[in-house]
């Protein structure tokens, strides 16, 4: 019944910025820019000891740092925030530099105890990336130097690794990997309302605050070790979402902005199933991600509305 109640929630809040399409139209702009950033942080992949407990059983650590890339951005919003109400829409996709990004690190608590009995680290590769996100909302010119947002954001993320080398330390003494020993996957679905303030500091330098929150992350994970020849897919959901945000805009002409953006993504107490060959393993699989975010970007004025 808590889930129930959680979602018509979520939907309310998604839904309530569209009740406000037939207020006064005003002008708006439509805007692109190429995009060119990082993702600094880290993902996590949980296995637990039971069904019903938060005792981990294994832990895998995988680096984004950093995680370059490059992408577009599109924005439509009325061209003067502050002094109109409007409908906004915005999207990016962003696609990562195939590049060395840390390591990843292996815990296993085998036995009876606190401290993990198995270990081992390695060095990590990042195969592909793909980040996206739309958003679609309504905005209110509160006066001259304040604007408030509300929207409803999809987000898209898939990160591919690849753990080699590296070496291992177990009960029965160390041990040294040479060439390939585990390519991990996350692919995350998230739809979370949110909410921005942005306001003017002068007729050039403007800022913007968000956030934005869900209970519905979804991830599908997939995990294949080499050396034992075993793939686990996992099906993870619930949990909680938030992302944080800033933004710095410098305008010098009408026609061109330049903008700056830090976000910080947070995800976690995901649980779900995981599935081993026609096996299922129920509410013993988690999985996380937390990291920082930034992009810059050159905004073209391209047509007005």
């Amino acid at each position: 019944m808590g889930m129930i109640k959680k979602f018509f929630i979520l939907v309310i809040l998604v839904m309530l910025p569209f009740t406000y399409l037939h207020a006064e139209r005003a002008e708006h702009v439509f805007s692109l820019s190429p995009l060119l950033g990082f993702v600094n942080g880290r993902s996590e992949e949980i296995v637990y000891k039971f069904p019903n407990s938060s005792e981990y059983l294994s832990l895998l650590l995988w680096d984004l740092r950093p995680l370059f890339y490059a992408g577009v951005a599109a924005d439509f919003s009325p061209q003067n925030p502050f002094n109109n109400n409007g409908f906004i829409a915005n999207g990016s996709f962003r696609v990562g530099l195939p590049l060395v990004t840390g390591i990843n690190e292996n815990f296993d608590w085998l036995e009876e105890g606190d401290d993990y009995s198995h270990y081992s680290k390695h060095n990590v590769y990042s195969q592909r990336a793909f980040l996206a996100d739309i958003s679609l909302g309504y905005s209110w010119g509160l006066n001259d130097f304040l604007a408030l947002s509300t929207f409803g954001e999809i987000s898209f993320m898939h990160f591919s690794w690849l753990a080699r080398d590296g070496f291992g330390q177990y009960p029965w003494g160390d041990h040294t990997f040479s060439g390939r020993v585990v390519e991990y996957s996350q692919t995350w679905f998230i739809l979370s309302p949110g909410i921005s303030l942005k306001g003017r500091i002068n007729d050039f330098i403007s800022l913007e605050g968000s956030f934005s929150y869900s209970p519905f992350p979804f991830c599908i994970a997939r995990d294949h070790h080499f050396d034992r020849g075993i793939v686990f897919n996992d099906y993870v959901w619930k949990g909680h979402h938030f992302k944080i945000g800033g933004r710095l805009f410098i305008s010098p002409i009408p026609v061109l902005n330049f903008s700056l953006n830090l976000n910080y993504r947070h995800i976690t107490e995901t649980r779900g199933d995981t599935l081993v060959g026609n096996s299922r393993y129920k509410n013993l699989a988690g999985a996380a991600y937390s990291a920082f975010d930034l992009g810059i970007m050159l905004w073209f004025n391209l047509w007005s509305f």
